[in-house]
């Protein structure tokens, strides 16, 4: 092989690496950035059903009218805020001996989290 040759090769050889290695990066970067707004998503969904559980203690721990609805906003902290970016609605109708409901977050338009919600209304005798 003659010397010309061989330093051409190199460059062809040197260049093909250095363009697989920029689709590598590039895959990577598409993947860790999907990664990120998955993490964004979830850190969102946990503060949702902790959000509801919360709504679902108090709902169940009040005397409940008939039927009725409360709405509460909180901010990104958890804390209540009139401002906040969620917000909690709790719904509830009396069914016979039962009160049936649902919590629902909601942070902007999107719904994040739904919780159904039961309770017996009656004492239970011995």
């Amino acid at each position: 092989m003659k010397k010309g040759q061989s330093v051409t090769s190199f460059y062809v050889e040197s260049l093909l690496l250095v363009v697989v290695f920029v689709c590598i990066l590039l895959a990577l970067t598409s993947v860790f950035g999907l990664g990120r707004r998955e993490s964004v998503k979830a850190g969102f969904l946990t503060s949702a059903v902790t959000l509801a559980q919360n709504a679902a203690d108090g709902f169940f721990l009040e005397e409940a009218e008939d039927s009725g609805e409360e709405e509460t906003r909180y901010a990104a902290d958890m804390t209540p805020d009139p401002a906040g970016e969620f917000l909690v609605r709790v719904k509830w109708r009396k069914d016979g001996d039962m009160i049936r409901g649902e919590v629902t977050v909601f942070r902007g338009e999107d719904t994040l989290y739904t919780l159904p919600l039961a309770r017996y209304t009656e004492e239970v005798g011995a």
